[in-house]
């Protein structure tokens, strides 16, 4: 453009001294300036464009051939010179020696014109001759010096390629380093497996969608996928429990934000990864964590998180739920935009799942795209899963018989109701007492472990085995929920135990009682199931003989209805007659407490006993409130504590949703608290509740409330 405006200016002049005619200029503007004012507008819509270099050239020949056939001087070649230095940067020999030959042949042509009308002569040829000279020298110089040239930006293009493609793979053993900790912490959990690849991709088509570049989109996929990396510090226990989490283990969850800050704070690759990772359980409104950043003072790239990680849980099955409809989801998000989501992003992402622009992904559908995955890589992986399914197995398995202890017991039964049907079945050894007695303690781990042996291997049905308690068993088959069938299988159980029992090991008086449930007669709940199949076994041990029963909410036998039957009675006549004793304390309703209790009474007046009354109660920690579920809950691991802390004699009966009642005969004072003591450390023991606290009032000996 430079070259241009001189030009004009020059001309211009000559036209203000009558030189040049108006309409030389009209056509010098055309050739001269049109060229330039057209390669200005190609490099103004984009100076990156590589066609750009060719234009120029061609508008400079354009130009340099106008003033070569129409100048007035000799030393109009000179004007090539401005454009020898612009080629050079091109670094392109061909194009040189091209635009050299194009030139020369231009100049000779012009000066043989000269020639042939006479304005050259031998006697005043010089001038030519040198401007012949100096444009074989320009072009043959430029020709090599551009060689040079482009040799070295060759060579230095390759070191940067080379060093970009290191720089790459240095990024790519990062994140694959980092992604593959990230999958193992998801793979812990089957609920969680491809959870961060699915908020992922979530998380980048929200970016796309808000307008934001490519890079930044990658960018944003990358945070995501490590988001949930700080749960590595928190333990298993916590990740994988089925129920609510207590106050004490959602403090230990959420500090997993502060713990992946801390893995990742030298990471120095992903822009916004410290961001994205801390900030992502923040809240719109305030209210989230860890500390509590409110509305746009939350960086974008966590709001975006926020959102796509809430929206997985909510499309993915837990052992406590099934996955939300697509309807409720959508209601649940516009329900909490501008609480918990921002409402720009939630809007956008809610018209996005409306049009049909989210792609629902399971865990089995994610599949490395990007052709990332290195040996090294997998290598980690695969040492990083058997470590893990190694520390898992220690943690899952009772230590005595190698099937699943209780805790990991339950959970995979509630795994498995969160998803079909099935029948929950608890198991007694009756008379362990006695083989160990007789046997001593080695004996009676030996048939524990044998029973265990022949549940986890029963052939005719696949059952989840757990040891629930010293002597009981607890095994669920799934799919069973027909009665009949049910009925079957537990009774086919209970022989193969016995047979086994007594070909192999002469226990003979050992009895094998089995009470249970399915799911179609009380419902998917597991805990409701497993009070069902307490309340059978309960009966069933009273009959003590090898058998089952099978729960239905319609007999009164092991419902809880109604008042005691002819053939309890009977039970209860013939098991004081073969033993005197009655298993376990007596465990019964209002109806018969108060006969028992009336007749009891009666007796420990004539011969002169004391009798104690002690109620036990569950209260609600001062400003929490408990659910019917938790209190339940709660109920049965106190009604346990209690069968377990009382002798035969003793009575207990559930007099409200929260409180049991307990008749005591002929203790002291000292007795007295020393049952009660060994019920609170029986209960805490078993209930990790931290939500209630158990109190207890003694009639006549205590009057005051004490509480523990």
């Amino acid at each position: 453009m430079i070259i241009v405006v001189v030009l004009l200016i020059a001309y211009f002049i000559e036209f203000l001294k009558g030189q040049r005619t108006w309409q030389y200029m009209v056509v010098f503007s055309v050739f001269v300036a049109g060229p330039a004012l057209f390669c200005y507008y190609f490099y103004r819509k984009d100076n990156e464009e590589r066609r750009l270099r060719y234009l120029i050239l061609g508008g400079y020949l354009v130009m340099y051939a106008f003033v070569l056939l129409t100048g007035s001087t000799t030393m109009v070649f000179t004007y090539i010179l401005p454009m020898l230095s612009l080629i050079v940067l091109y670094h392109q020999p061909n194009l040189v020696l091209s635009m050299g030959v194009i030139t020369l042949l231009a100049n000779l042509i012009y000066d043989f014109n000269l020639l042939r009308s006479g304005k050259i002569t031998l006697e005043n040829s010089k001038d030519i001759e040198i401007q012949l000279a100096l444009l074989v020298l320009c072009f043959g110089f430029l020709y090599v010096s551009t060689r040079l040239y482009d040799d070295i930006v060759k060579k230095n293009r390759e070191y940067f390629e080379a060093l970009d493609n290191k720089q790459k793979q240095l990024q790519r053993v990062t994140l694959q380093t980092i992604t593959t900790v990230a999958n193992t912490i998801d793979a812990k959990d089957g609920y969680t497996k491809g959870h961060s690849q699915r908020v992922a991709e979530y998380s980048a088509l929200i970016a796309r969608l808000l307008g934001y570049d490519d890079t930044y989109v990658q960018n944003v996929k990358y945070v995501a996928l490590l988001h949930d990396i700080g749960k590595i510090g928190v333990p298993d226990s916590i990740l994988n429990k089925p129920g609510r989490l207590t106050d004490e283990e959602f403090t230990l969850m959420r500090q997993h934000t502060d713990i992946g800050v801390n893995i990742l704070r030298d990471n120095g690759i992903i822009n916004d990864l410290l961001e994205g990772v801390h900030y992502h359980h923040e809240r719109y409104d305030g209210k989230g964590y860890p500390i509590g950043l409110k509305g746009e003072k939350i960086p974008l790239i966590a709001r975006i998180i926020g959102l796509t990680d809430a929206y997985d849980a909510m499309t993915s099955n837990r052992v406590y739920r099934k996955r939300l409809s697509d309807e409720d989801v959508i209601a649940e998000i516009e329900r909490c935009s501008g609480t918990q989501f921002d409402p720009k992003i939630a809007q956008v992402f809610i018209q996005a799942l409306k049009n049909g622009k989210v792609q629902q992904l399971s865990p089995d559908d994610y599949v490395s795209k990007d052709g990332l995955e290195s040996q090294s890589a997998q290598l980690l992986q695969n040492i990083l899963e058997l470590q893990n399914t190694q520390n898992v197995l220690k943690e899952e398995k009772d230590y005595l018989t190698g099937v699943y202890n209780r805790r990991h017991g339950e959970q995979k039964i509630a795994d498995y109701l969160s998803k079909g049907e099935g029948c929950l079945m608890l198991f007694d050894i009756m008379n362990l007492r006695e083989v160990n007695n007789k046997y001593s303690f080695v004996g009676g781990d030996h048939l524990i472990k044998a029973i265990a042996e022949v549940l986890e291997n029963y052939k005719k049905e696949k059952l989840v085995v757990c040891r629930y308690d010293g002597d009981e068993f607890l095994c669920f088959a799934a799919n069973v929920t027909d009665e009949k069938r049910a009925e079957e299988l537990m009774q086919s159980v209970v022989e193969t135990v016995k047979r086994h029992i007594t070909d192999k090991m002469e226990y003979g008086q050992v009895h094998i009682c089995v009470g249970g449930v399915t799911s179609a007669t009380v419902g998917r709940d597991y805990h409701e199931m497993l009070i069902a199949a307490d309340k059978a076994l309960y009966y069933m041990k009273q009959m003590k003989k090898d058998g089952c029963y099978l729960y239905r909410t319609s007999d009164k036998k092991v419902s809880g209805e109604g008042q005691l039957s002819k053939e309890e009675l009977q039970l209860l006549v013939n098991s004081i007659q073969e033993d005197g004793s009655y298993e376990g304390i007596y465990n019964v309703d209002y109806p018969e407490f108060v006969k028992i209790y009336d007749f009891i009474k009666k007796m420990t007046v004539r011969n002169k006993q004391d009798v104690q009354m002690l109620l036990l109660t569950l209260e609600p920690l001062e400003g929490k409130k408990i659910s019917v579920a938790e209190r339940d809950e709660a109920m049965y691991h106190l009604q346990n504590a209690i069968n377990s802390s009382l002798r035969s004699i003793d009575i207990m009966m559930r007099f409200s949703s929260t409180q049991c009642l307990v008749f005591l005969t002929n203790l002291s004072e000292e007795n007295i608290e020393l049952v009660i003591n060994r019920i609170m450390n029986s209960f805490y023991r078993s209930c990790d509740k931290r939500n209630t606290i158990l109190t207890y009032d003694v009639a006549d000996l205590k009057s005051n409330k004490k509480e523990a």
